[in-house]
This record gives C-alpha cells, structure tokens and sequence, in this order.
C-alpha cells in the first residue's frame, strides 16, 4: 500500500511539473524511484518532501537520507524573465540528464540526515550529513563531516564539491587517508 501511494504521488508531482502522458517520451526511458516512510507535495512553494529512510535509485546514482526535499522552478517566474538577445547569449555548457530524472523542472535538492551517495558508474561512495545539488550549476556539495570512499582511499574533508557537467571534484580542507600504508623513503648509505 505504502509503495503504490508512492508511486501514485510521484506520478501526480511528474504530471504536475512537465512529465506528462501527452507528451512524447523518448526510445530510453530511465525510471528513478523515490521512496520514503512519508511524502508531501505543496504546489503552491513548488516543492516535495520525502521523509524516513528516503532512498533514491536512479540510473547514475542512488541516494539514501532520512529526508529529501526537492524544490522545483517556478514555471511562472521563469516564463516572467526578460528574453535575451541571441547575440548576447552565452556559449551553452554541455548537458546532463537531470538529477533524480525528474524532468528537468528541478531547482534544487538537498538531502538531510545520513545522507549516502553511491555512484553507480565508478562504485564510489560518499556519506555525509547534508547533500546540497543546485540544477543552474549542476553542482553537488556534501556537508557536515563529509567522507569520500574511493579505491585510492577515504578522503576526509570539510566539504566535498562534484561538478556533474566537468566531472570534477574538489574539497576544502582535504585528507586523504590511503588504505595500504605507505613506505617511508629509502635510506641513503652512511659514509657516501
């Protein structure tokens, strides 16, 4: 009962914000479940709130938190924004598919309590206290004694920075902790 009240929900929240049956859907349809013990949608602040062991699969990435929130545009006051001159319009950055494959319509989400991000390409894994993405700049921060478990090692840091357009990933504050001990220098010869 719980699962289909989800999905029921999450179906009226994708109709609501752009994911319509009208519209035609492309050859590689990529599904992300949503799933948590409580979910509410308030059209009127444009948002959705999933909480108790939240978890998201999507085809990038899954996500486990104890809450979700995921703040959609305004489709209003991006249709109110003055048109720019195509002479003035900057270069376009390459494309990603939208975080969460929630059509596109999403402004930000960010991710509370136990937050864990699992890659799904490189099987990297990230845990943390607070997860922040922001769609303009397709950029993820990780907070509140983020860590990075990669094959090199953990890397500990105060915040840890992922780039989804560029792939890249910074931290602030950084230490990298490398499983297999490293060897000290070798000794020069005495007397040499």
């Amino acid at each position: 009962m719980k699962n289909s009240l989800t999905f029921i929900l999450l179906l009226f929240v994708a109709d609501h914000y752009g994911m319509s049956a009208a519209e035609p859907v492309p050859a590689k349809t990529v599904k992300t479940i949503i799933t948590g013990e409580y979910f509410s949608f308030n059209p009127l602040k444009h948002m959705a709130v999933y909480t108790g062991d939240v978890v998201v699969i999507d085809p990038q990435m899954d996500l486990l938190c104890n809450k979700l929130t995921i703040h959609f545009a305004d489709k209003k006051k991006d249709s109110e924004k003055p048109k720019v001159s195509p002479a003035v319009v900057a270069p376009k950055k390459p494309t990603v598919a939208p975080m969460v494959g929630l059509g596109g319509n999403i402004d930000r989400i960010i991710a509370e309590g136990d937050v864990e991000i699992i890659n799904k390409k490189d099987k990297t894994r990230a845990v943390g206290g607070h997860a922040l993405y922001t769609a303009k700049t397709e950029v993820m921060l990780l907070t509140v004694d983020p860590k990075l478990f990669t094959k090199q090692g953990v890397l500990l840091a105060k915040m840890i920075e992922y780039n989804r357009v560029t792939g890249e990933l910074s931290a602030r504050q950084a230490v990298l902790e490398n499983e297999s001990k490293p060897k000290p220098p070798a000794k020069k010869p005495s007397g040499k």
